[in-house]
């Protein structure tokens, strides 16, 4: 019988040990990375714009959900028109830049070999506050705007 190996458990702020390296592979990092990258691929050349799609809030209770508007500002900001990207969507212009930053981030921190930096339970918690306050900022900025 094979004794069992314990999870490894990283501190965050820590380095992993696995975060660089040869023979490290393809990890979360560079999957997101990939995802930002097609993101920015699929707004700039397909027809997304084009497809018949309606929000199911917006069409059972007549207000835009939180994330209305972000394929437009996705579409846009790929085209830089960044004044239409703000206007569809403040949140979906920031999150499209926000991911085709990392994506090409990524790529220059793998290219140099480096380490991905953990960040601290500290900084995890407050981005994820700072998030869902600019989510419910984009959200009431929405309906406002579809009331006005």
């Amino acid at each position: 019988m094979t004794p069992s190996r314990k999870p490894e458990r990283l501190v965050p702020g820590t380095p992993s040990p696995r975060a660089a390296g040869p023979g490290r592979g393809f990890g979360h990092p560079e999957v997101f990375a990939a995802i930002g990258a097609l993101s920015f691929l699929v707004a700039r050349f397909a027809p997304v714009l084009a497809l018949p799609f309606t929000c199911p809030l917006r069409g059972l209770a007549g207000i835009p959900c939180a994330t209305c508007g972000m394929t437009h500002a996705f579409v846009h900001l790929a085209h830089a028109e960044v004044a239409r990207a703000v206007a569809a969507s403040p949140l979906g212009a920031l999150l499209a830049a926000a991911a085709w930053a990392f994506a090409l981030l990524d790529l220059a921190r793998v290219a140099a070999g480096a380490p991905l930096p953990l960040p601290s339970v500290r900084a995890v918690r407050a981005a994820t506050a700072v998030g869902i306050a600019l989510l419910l900022a984009n959200w009431a900025w929405l309906v406002v705007r579809e009331v006005s």
